[in-house]
C-alpha cells in the first residue's frame, strides 16, 4: 500500500518529537554555529555534530525550499543527502510535499517536514537555526550523539500527553502506535484502548474516543531516579 505525508506524520511525530525533547535537555540555551566546509552543527564549545542540510524556511517569500532544489546555495552533495533521500521517498511514493521543490508555509512547514524526515532518515534530531530572512533545518546524524537513557515504557507516558498538546494531530491512536513501534513495542488493540503488556501484564494502557483522541494513558513503570 502506497505510503502518504499523513501516514508518515502520524508514523513519526512522537518518537520524533521524543527526540527534540531530548536534544533541548542536551543543548539549552547554548549558541548555535555551523561549519559548511565540515558539515558540523556546533553548540558552544560542547558539542560538534555532523548534520545534513534539510531546507530552508524564507520569511519575504513565506516558502520552505528543499535542500534537494536550493541550487542559488549550492551546497555539496553530501550535505543534502537527507533531502535527497525524502525526495527519492516522495518520488518511490508519489508523494508531492517531498517532490515539490518550493512549497507554501502552513500546516506544512520546516518543523512538520523535519518530523517526519527525523523518523525516515533514522536521524538523532533536527535544529532549526534562525539567520536573517528566515531558517535552516538540519538533521543531526552522528554517531557520536549522546543517546537518552531514561525506559521507553517509563518516557512514553511523560511525552506522549506533550506531543498532542504541542501539535495538531488529527488521529492520536495512529500517533501511539507508530511511537510504540519506534520503541520496538507491541501494542495490542483492545476496543477502545492500546495495551503492552510484559510478562502478560498490562505495562501500559492508552484509552481512546471515538474520534481516536487521547482520553487515559497509564503506565506502571516509573522513570529511574
Amino acid at each position: 500500500m502506497p505510503e502518504s505525508y499523513s501516514t508518515l506524520f502520524h508514523r513519526h511525530v512522537a518518537a520524533s518529537f521524543d527526540k527534540q525533547l531530548h536534544l533541548v535537555d542536551l543543548v539549552g540555551e547554548l549558541n548555535w554555529s555551523f561549519k559548511r566546509s565540515t558539515g558540523r552543527l556546533s553548540f558552544g564549545d560542547r558539542f560538534h555534530w555532523h548534520v545534513h542540510i534539510l531546507g530552508t524556511e524564507a520569511y519575504d517569500s513565506n516558502t520552505w525550499l528543499w535542500a534537494w532544489a536550493n541550487e542559488a546555495s549550492n551546497l555539496p552533495a553530501e550535505l543534502i543527502q537527507a533531502a535527497l533521500a525524502m525526495k527519492e521517498l516522495g518520488e518511490r511514493q508519489q508523494i508531492p510535499e517531498f517532490t515539490t521543490a518550493q512549497l507554501p508555509l502552513g500546516d506544512i512547514n520546516g518543523h512538520a517536514l523535519s518530523l517526519i524526515a527525523s523518523g525516515v532518515c533514522n536521524a538523532n534530531g533536527y535544529y532549526r537555526g534562525p539567520y536573517t530572512g528566515g531558517a535552516a533545518f538540519f538533521m543531526i546524524q552522528d554517531a557520536n550523539f549522546p543517546k537518552q537513557d531514561t525506559l521507553p515504557l517509563a518516557r512514553i507516558p511523560a511525552v506522549f500527553p506533550q506531543v498532542i498538546s504541542a501539535l495538531e494531530i488529527p488521529n492520536h491512536k495512529l500517533a501511539f502506535l507508530g511511537y510504540l513501534q519506534h520503541y520496538g513495542l507491541d501494542g495490542v488493540q483492545e476496543e477502545d484502548r492500546v495495551v503492552v503488556k510484559a510478562s502478560g501484564q498490562p505495562v501500559l494502557t492508552a484509552v481512546f474516543d471515538a474520534q481516536n483522541r487521547l482520553t487515559q494513558l497509564e503506565g506502571t513503570i516509573k522513570p529511574e531516579t
